[in-house]
Formats: structure tokens, sequence, C-alpha cells
């Protein structure tokens, strides 16, 4: 029993509380009673402190209380019995618990031929899987002699293999690929340098979108010029999926950047060896560096007009540099290049998107702070929140009356770097102690529309007693350089982490 009534309940699910005739949100209830909130990725993060920033207006957008922790997977589910047979056999025995550098720099040892090998036999495998995959679907379906027939020969083990397997909600844009079909076509059915694609996935029920794709890009398989190049493969599931991205070369991610929360699918292709050409969205925002992959468009946000510029930037990357470089065979049958950007890619994303780090980041960040809390509440018998409660109801009733006062402080003048210099404010306390609240400077350099940019939050201890009025002040050192600026803000000091900050706090900036 929380006890509390309905009507409160209902009112911890609205961007504003007092607003009756405004629809219940789970989100803002789940955001309203975690002491955490985190996304899944570092531009995930950003886009949900944009998207939740009028749940606490007075704060900057960047500062708005949701942290990140980037999703990972699980290494020894997803990694094929090839590769891990090489580490067995070049890596230090305990791989598979380690996530640090100098284990993982010993991938660089692995012979080239043998990584090119392991893969080719992966890639056999996947081919074997999907010919007899089609050719039961086809017999299902009745189709007719010569299609079957087909179904058991599609794909070849010796050409550049696109995968592209997921969910077909329409912001991850399946048929962007197919924009230029002409154009596709010069490209996969190049005699010297052939390409395909293997294409899996299925969609909501309810999403007719989706499901148009599907429809759309089983049409293209069956052009009689493509039907060997194009290859959708039905009853998408994860045998499918780990098969697909264990064995083939490239995997494609094109979704509109900012709207994948994370994706998994590309670090389980980075793991067995296999490249990335993606949108720089989700993980592969923070991972693309050293990747050895290859980005589609830049870090800017989406627009409609990006589906054609991206269209032809995958063209353009896989006529220009990937097909290329992936023919470029020499000595014993492989690109030196395409080995270095395989090596680089499983150094890399094995250890840093691995679950086991993620799981760490969830404990460190806010498991153990969160149980921390949770057992000094406990020891209270639950008196400390109890008492918070009643503080905070205090507080409410004079924040009105809180505000700053002119200190005339002196002009600060040119400061040499490493300098210190010393910031204060002045607060009419209406009856609240020091204690009751908190005093922040946001210091930073002062940009070209006269906003800070690269800041930094320094809270001021009080430090002065002038009857109702309290003068908070510290000295420090700017990090920063050139023009700088700051501003003072005051709130309740009612959590000790900024991440923990309640939704709708109170604030009063100083003008």
């Amino acid at each position: 029993d929380a006890a509390i009534n309905f009507e409160q309940l209902i009112a911890l699910g609205r961007r504003n509380p007092i607003d009756a005739g405004e629809r219940f949100s789970m989100a803002i209830l789940a955001l309203n009673t975690s002491a955490y909130r985190n996304a899944v990725s570092v531009l995930h993060r950003e886009v949900s402190q944009e998207m939740w920033h009028s749940l606490w207006p007075e704060l900057p957008v960047w500062e708005t209380p949701i942290t990140s922790v980037t999703n990972g997977v699980h290494l020894p589910s997803w990694l094929n019995g090839d590769m891990a047979d090489l580490y067995d056999q070049f890596l230090q025995p305990d791989w598979r618990e380690r996530q640090d550098a100098e284990c993982w720099a010993l991938v660089k040892e692995i012979p080239d031929e043998e990584i090119y090998e392991a893969h080719k036999r992966r890639k056999r495998r996947l081919i074997s899987f999907i010919r007899e995959r089609q050719t039961e679907a086809a017999v299902r379906r009745k189709a007719a002699a010569s299609e079957i027939r087909y179904s058991s020969e599609v794909l070849d083990p010796n050409a550049l293999t696109i995968g592209f397997a997921r969910r077909f909600a329409t912001y991850k844009r399946a048929t962007l690929l197919f924009k230029d079909v002409e154009r596709l076509k010069r490209i996969l059915r190049n005699p010297e340098r052939p390409v395909q694609i293997l294409i899996a996935g299925k969609a909501h029920p309810k999403d007719t979108p989706g499901k148009t794709f599907i429809r759309e890009i089983v049409q293209l398989s069956r052009d009689p010029e493509l039907w060997k190049h194009v290859v959708f493969v039905e009853d998408y599931d994860m045998k499918l999926g780990r098969e697909m991205v264990q064995g083939v070369d490239i995997w494609l991610n094109n979704p509109r950047r900012g709207e994948e929360a994370c994706g998994t699918s590309g670090m389980k292709a980075a793991m067995n060896g296999v490249l990335n050409l993606s949108v720089l969205d989700g993980w592969f925002d923070e991972a693309f560096e050293h990747s050895g992959g290859w980005a589609i468009g830049d870090r800017e946000p989406y627009t409609e007009d990006q589906d054609n510029l991206h269209a032809s930037a995958i063209y353009y990357l896989l006529e220009n540099e990937i097909v290329p470089m992936f023919y470029e065979r020499k000595g014993q049958g492989m690109s030196p290049e395409w080995m270095r950007r395989v090596k680089e890619s499983m150094q890399f994303i094995s250890p840093a998107f691995d679950a086991r780090r993620m799981v760490l980041d969830y404990d460190r960040q806010l498991y153990t702070p969160a149980h921390a809390a949770f057992t000094s509440i406990k020891a209270s018998h639950f008196e400390n929140p109890r008492a918070r409660a009643r503080w905070n109801a205090k507080v409410r009733q004079v924040w009105d009356r809180v505000s700053f006062v002119p200190l005339s402080p002196d002009a600060i003048g040119p400061v040499s770097s490493g300098k210190s210099i010393s910031l204060s404010a002045a607060v009419e306390m209406a009856g609240l102690a020091p204690d009751d609240v908190r005093v922040e400077a946001v210091l930073g350099r002062i940009g070209s529309t006269g906003c800070l940019e690269e800041t930094e939050v320094l809270v001021l201890p009080p430090v002065e007693q002038r009857g109702s009025v309290t003068v908070f002040a510290k000295d420090v050192t700017p990090r920063q350089t050139g023009r700088l600026g700051y501003s003072v803000r005051v709130s309740p000091n009612h959590y000790d982490d900024p991440l923990t900050r309640p939704v709708t706090s109170l604030m009063k900036w100083g003008s």
C-alpha cells in the first residue's frame, strides 16, 4: 500500500501533474519514480535528454539526468567455433573472461590466412544453410520445379556477401539499398567482382509499411537478373541470425540516425570478423573509428533528403572502396587491407561491446549506488524518506521567497591560464538553512551565440551569513581558455548525485 490516492498516482504519469486532461504516460511514471534513468548508448542518451528535457525545464538539455550504458552482446554465445579455436591457440587461455586491451592486442598475431580460412568455412556453412532453408520453403509453398532448383543454387561462396537481418520497422529503411535498382544491378552483376545480398527479417503483424518493404524485396529477388544476387530468407529466427553474423562479409545497417537506440547485430558480426557498413547511429556512433568498417553519412540529425544521399553513399562506397578492396587479393588469395580491417574490428569490438562490460557498467554506475541508497533507507526503517517528504513540503512553502540578491563583486578581468578566480553568489534564504540548498556555478567558454560552451558545474559552499542572506563562494581554476563566463543557480539540496535529481525539481537562476 503506497498510501496515496488514485489521482496522486495518475499525476506521476503526467508532464504537468495538475493537468487532469493530460494523458497518463507509463514512461513519465517510470522517470518520476526511478532514482536512476539510463539510455542504452551515448547517442541514445542525447536523444533521450532532448526528448524528456521538459520534465527538468530549468536545466540545460545536456544536464537532463539521464545517463547511458551502451549495450553489449554475450561473446561466447555469438562467436563462431572456428574463431574461438583460433583464440584458444593465439590468445591468453582466459580470453573469454578478459576485456583488457593487452589480451585482445594478440589478435594481431593471428596469421591472416588462418582468419581468412576460418571465415571461408563459416561462409560455406552459411550458404549451405540458406540453400537448404530456401529449398524447404519452396517445397512447402508447392513452388514450381524451376524455383526449387534455383533455391538450391543461390549464393556464391566466393562472392562478396552483404548481410541485412533485423525487424522490418520503417525507421530501419530496409529498402534503402534498392533506391537505384539499375545502379545496384551493375554493382551486383559485375562478372569479375560479383556481389550478393542476403536479407532476412520480420515485420510486426500490424506494421503495414514494414510488410510492404518485405513484399518489395521479395519481388526484386525474383527479378531474372537478380535472383542469384538478392536472397530473402523467410522465417527469420535466432539460428538464422547467428549463421548470418558469422558468415557474411559486410553487415549493412542504415536506420534513420537518432532512431536506433543501440542495435546489437553489428556487434555480433564484428566479433566474427565481419565489417560494418553503417549509419553513425546507436552503438556504431561510438565504435566507428576503431571498427575497421565504413560510415554512411555524417553525424547529423536525420532529414528525409538523406534517404537519397545515403543510398548514393552506399553505392559509392561499394563501387570505389569496399568491392575493390575485397577483391584485391594477393599471395594466399586474400586482401591484406581487408584482413587488417577485420583484425581491427575483432580486436576492438570484442572486449568493448561484450555483455560483461555492460553488466559491470550497470553495477558500478547504477546498481551499487542504488543498493547503497536502499540499504541506508532500510536501516532507518524508512524514516529517512518520510523526513525527506516533510522537508520537501517545507521547502516548497517558502521557495517563492528564495532569491539571489546583488553582491556587487569586483569585476573579473583577464586571468592567466592556471590561475584561480573567485566565484560567489548571495541568496535570500527565506528561513531555510544553508544546508537546505545547493548553490552551483555553471562555468564555461562564451560561444559565438553568447551561450556557454564546454561547461562544468561547480558547487559553491556557504562562507558567510548576513542576516537572512547567505553568501556562497569558491575559488576555482578554469579548465577552459578564451572568453569565459558563468551563471549561478540554486536548488533544494534533496539529492546526493546529480543523476538522481527528481523530476520537476525546483531551481532558480541568477540574473
